[in-house]
């Protein structure tokens, strides 16, 4: 178990290649809303970080190669395409075109239907595996490239950041695309979910996060999980 508070780009500029075995990741989505003025009457979704890159495109790609260069086997990269970051998410995945392997759709029966009316409710995200040469494969012997998973967390705790991946779909990951005693590396931790699904399902993790206070709150969860007590 590793923990780093830093900026994932620069940590993972000192990991040799082929040093984990899979990346599993929600990055920040670049929806455009801060806590300051935003675009819209909704909030942000994280209370210590502004979700608004310029450059979100050029971003993404800097860091999946470095993931890719990292990794062994899948970078998986969960992600949905919304009314700010459309353009880049599917740009994104033409760039990575002849390493996108698969792609699980995670859909949310408990989406918040569109603000605006008349427009199309975005109710699912992509799960994305990139890989360098290596075809994914499942841990059962048939798995649908379709997961229905609510994506409110039940954790009063976790609410000062609202993007809080359920620990259900990321248990579902980790058990399914990765083996025991295997490194995951999570470059966005946040509030540790990847964290705690490594530890209940035996998976060594290496968890990077930005955020301090959400650093900090992470390794209080993942500890705790380690004790028993989460």
């Amino acid at each position: 178990m590793k923990l780093i508070n830093a900026d994932c780009l620069q940590a993972l500029k000192e990991f040799e290649d082929n040093s984990v075995d899979y990346v599993f990741t929600s990055p920040p989505y670049n929806i455009g809303r801060s806590n300051n003025k935003t675009k819209s009457d909704m909030k942000a979704k994280y209370e210590f970080f502004e979700d608004n890159n310029p450059n979100y495109f050029d971003w993404c790609v800097e860091i999946i190669n470095e993931l890719l260069r990292v990794s062994k086997k899948y970078v998986i990269w969960n992600i949905q395409p919304n009314y700010s970051n459309k353009k880049e998410v599917f740009r994104i995945m033409g760039h990575f075109a002849d390493k996108l392997q698969q792609n699980i759709i995670w859909y949310k029966p408990d989406g918040t239907p569109s603000s605006i009316q008349h427009r199309v409710s975005n109710f699912v995200e992509y799960i994305l595996f990139f890989t360098n040469n290596i075809y994914v494969e499942a841990n059962k012997h048939f798995i649908k490239n379709l997961v229905s998973i609510n994506k409110i967390s039940k954790n009063e705790k976790l609410k000062n950041h609202s993007a809080v991946m359920p620990q259900e779909l990321s248990n579902y990951i980790i058990e399914n695309f990765t083996q025991e005693n295997e490194i995951i590396l999570d470059p966005f931790m946040g509030m540790g979910t990847t964290g705690v699904s490594c530890v209940k399902l035996n998976r060594n993790f290496i968890g990077i996060e930005l955020v301090k206070e959400y650093y900090d709150y992470a390794t209080e969860r993942i500890n705790n999980t380690q004790i028993g007590l989460f």
